[in-house]
């Protein structure tokens, strides 16, 4: 009898240390997901910070296949344009020391009237690349509208 109870009381003892092993595995898969998880926003956010940003905006004026260019290199400015016109700006690109994987994302209100020659690509090691943004602008653009907004260029080293 008394072997019966101990025997119980054992096999009781074991329930409840499979349990606490169980809780402590499934803490620790929980800690491993939230570690992951904070690994790539950490990433991610790296990523937004250091990606190349251009302001974008354009300027509609009265007339008829009118075109005021604004020279700058540090934004991507197409200038003055009149209805049914259009413009081209480069951006010049190098892979550097690696592979690198380029994508580009458009806001704001420019966003829709900007095509992009070129996205989610990858350039080779040393190779250059020159990215090609045209905008048209459409005949029903209100005169005076400024279409503004930004292009974010994001340069991921290709590691697949």
């Amino acid at each position: 009898m008394e072997n019966q109870e101990e025997l119980k009381s054992n096999q009781e003892e074991a329930r409840q240390t499979d349990k606490t092993s169980e809780r402590k595995k499934s803490g620790l898969i929980k800690k491993i997901i939230w570690g992951f998880v904070g690994l790539i926003v950490f990433v991610g956010i790296i990523q937004i910070i250091v990606a190349d940003k251009y302001q974008a905006q354009v300027l509609v004026i009265e007339g008829e296949k009118k075109v005021g260019v604004n020279p700058t290199t540090e934004r991507l400015d197409f200038g003055d344009l009149s209805g049914d016109t259009s413009a081209t700006r480069y951006i010049a690109l190098n892979a550097g020391g690696a592979e690198t994987f380029i994508s580009v994302f458009k806001f704001g209100s420019i966003a829709e009237l900007i095509d992009l020659s070129e996205n989610n690509f990858t350039i080779k090691e040393g190779e250059e690349k020159r990215l090609e943004f045209n905008l048209y602008m459409p005949p029903s653009a209100p005169v005076g509208e400024k279409y503004t907004g930004w292009v974010w260029l994001f340069k991921l080293p290709k590691l697949w």
